[in-house]
This record gives C-alpha cells, sequence and structure tokens, in this order.
C-alpha cells in the first residue's frame, strides 16, 4: 500500500505511513481510538455561604438625655470638697463654698429647665453650704475666743 502524502511503500494492513507518520486510507486496518487530551478547566472559586441570622428585632428605646452643665456640676463638687476639707483656713474656704455654691445652683437651674435630674450638681451645692456653714461656724468660734481672751 501507497502513502498518498509522500508516496512510500508501505505494509499491508498498516493504519499510518512508515514514513511520514500520515494515516492510510486502510479499510483493513483497525481503527484506533484516537487520543484527546483532557481539557485544561481552571477551577473556580465559591465564596463560602455566609449563615442567614433572623433579623434583629429593634427597640424604640429613646436615647438617655445627657446632663447639661456637667462642667459646672463636677466643678461646684470639687470645690464644695476642697471647701469642707479646708474649713479651718476659712480665707480659703469660704470662696470656694460660695463659688460651689453659685455653680452649683446655675447647673442645676439648666437641669431643670432640660428636664433631667442632675444629682452631681445637687451634691455640689450641699457639700458646699456645708462647708460654708463650717467655715462660719468655725469663724464665730475662733472670734469668741479671742474676745473673751481679751478681757483676762
Amino acid at each position: 500500500m501507497f502513502c498518498t502524502k509522500c508516496g512510500a511503500n508501505n505494509p499491508d494492513g498498516a493504519f499510518c505511513c512508515t514514513s511520514c507518520g500520515s494515516p492510510l486510507n486502510n479499510p483493513q486496518a483497525p481503527q484506533q481510538p484516537v487520543y484527546q487530551q483532557p481539557v485544561y478547566q481552571q477551577p473556580t472559586y465559591q465564596a463560602p455561604q455566609q449563615p442567614v441570622y433572623p433579623a434583629q428585632p429593634v427597640y424604640n428605646n429613646p436615647t438617655k438625655p445627657s446632663v447639661p452643665a456637667k462642667g459646672l456640676s463636677i466643678t461646684s463638687m470639687v470645690l464644695g470638697i476642697v471647701s469642707l476639707a479646708l474649713f479651718c483656713l476659712w480665707y480659703l474656704a469660704l470662696p470656694c463654698a460660695i463659688v460651689g455654691v453659685i455653680l452649683g445652683a446655675i447647673a442645676m437651674n439648666k437641669s431643670k429647665i432640660m428636664g433631667v435630674k442632675n444629682n452631681m450638681a445637687t451634691a455640689g451645692v450641699a457639700c458646699s453650704c456645708v462647708a460654708l456653714g463650717a467655715a462660719i461656724i468655725f469663724i464665730v468660734i475662733v472670734a469668741a475666743s479671742c474676745s473673751s481672751l481679751m478681757y483676762y
């Protein structure tokens, strides 16, 4: 059998040319299965599924209003505590207590207008009033002691 491509003589029953390797049209040759290379498919990435949770209930909780004049309240309380601690030094305790009462009263008034309770301002006014009273009592006691000493 002759090759139609190169013209080489091939043995009978051959299914490809021994010289060029091209297939021969030989009906007697056993048909060899044609090998196909597998087609490479790039794997596709699938993101993991996120679990679906039921929607969180929405609560209509009004936010707590902020305390107005918070700085005034803190200052009033600090001045009240300082004047309580220094009531023996009346020249320091009296001004601290007076300023503490004034600032606390302003903070309480602003809170009252907003409709919010300001406990820190109340505590500052209370501390300042107690310190003011303690300083005045101390001054009276010292003045009475000094006046009684003058007669001896």
